[in-house]
């Protein structure tokens, strides 16, 4: 009769952890389902300091698709990058992004997570570093490449240059090819609007070295800091049909932010 209160707790306590393994898997059961083909525009805005005109606002637009897998609350996302729009700040100086250099862009698959609270569904893609011209033992802690010539650098978009190419003109005057190293680190942090649109803001670094250039002007690497206002930097996701191509969401580019 004495072990018969042990039981009884063994078995009350063997209950409370069904009642909250069922609560857990009610409460997976709610969260949307995510899976499908997202547009994603990222807004990465700077103060800058660019040759010939100085301390400039500028910022960065990255718009790509997104592949969703979804396995409970946990996300896969795999990255499609169509273009980068760069706004100088400036009429003296225009960067252009090539599309070959979007094109040889092959980020691996990103995780982020669904968090229920009170206030909605949070969701939180952790810390992702993409290296772009380079291969680094250690991606985060390695310094990047200075020297066209470091073995570690390729040439990653395919034209027969060290790096990344970038074209730059100043003055619309002075043009020509930038061969860069890029790091890029960044973490999304947001909210689940519904089952089609998620937005949020983003947490980013950016680091860039010029290996070479094409004109001595070009040479001088531009030194920059994210825009100390956080609500600026911001990204916007939104459900697309798959048949969308790059040329769509160009053409759409003003509705999704809007939309954000």
């Amino acid at each position: 009769m004495r072990s018969r209160p042990k039981r009884l707790a063994k078995r009350i306590g063997i209950a409370i952890l069904l009642f909250l393994a069922a609560a857990a898997l009610a409460s997976s059961a709610e969260l949307p389902d995510l899976s499908g083909t997202w547009a994603m525009v990222q807004i990465f805005p700077q103060i800058a300091v660019l040759p010939i005109a100085g301390e400039v606002p500028r910022s960065s637009t990255v718009v790509q698709f997104v592949d969703v897998e979804q396995d409970g609350a946990t996300l896969t996302m795999n990255d499609r990058y169509c273009f980068t729009l760069v706004d100088d700040g400036t009429p003296l100086v225009k960067t252009e992004i090539p599309p070959e250099f979007m094109t040889a862009l092959l980020p691996t698959p990103r995780t982020a997570l669904l968090v229920e609270s009170e206030e909605g569904i949070q969701f939180d893609q952790l810390p992702y570093v993409e290296v772009r011209g380079a291969t680094l033992d250690d991606p985060v802690l390695d310094s990047l490449p200075t020297d066209p010539l470091d073995p570690r650098v390729f040439d990653q978009d395919g034209d027969g240059k060290p790096g990344m190419t970038v074209r730059v003109t100043v003055l619309g005057i002075v043009e020509g090819e930038t061969y860069i190293v890029q790091r890029v680190q960044y973490r999304l942090i947001g909210w689940v609007i519904g089952a089609d649109r998620i937005e949020g803001r983003i947490e980013w670094t950016d680091e860039q070295s010029v290996l070479d250039a094409t004109n001595p002007l070009l040479e001088a690497d531009t030194i920059g800091w994210p825009d100390p206002d956080p609500a600026a930097h911001r990204f916007v996701m939104i459900r697309v049909d798959p048949s969308w191509t790059c040329e769509t969401l160009l053409a759409k580019l003003e509705e999704i932010l809007a939309a954000g």
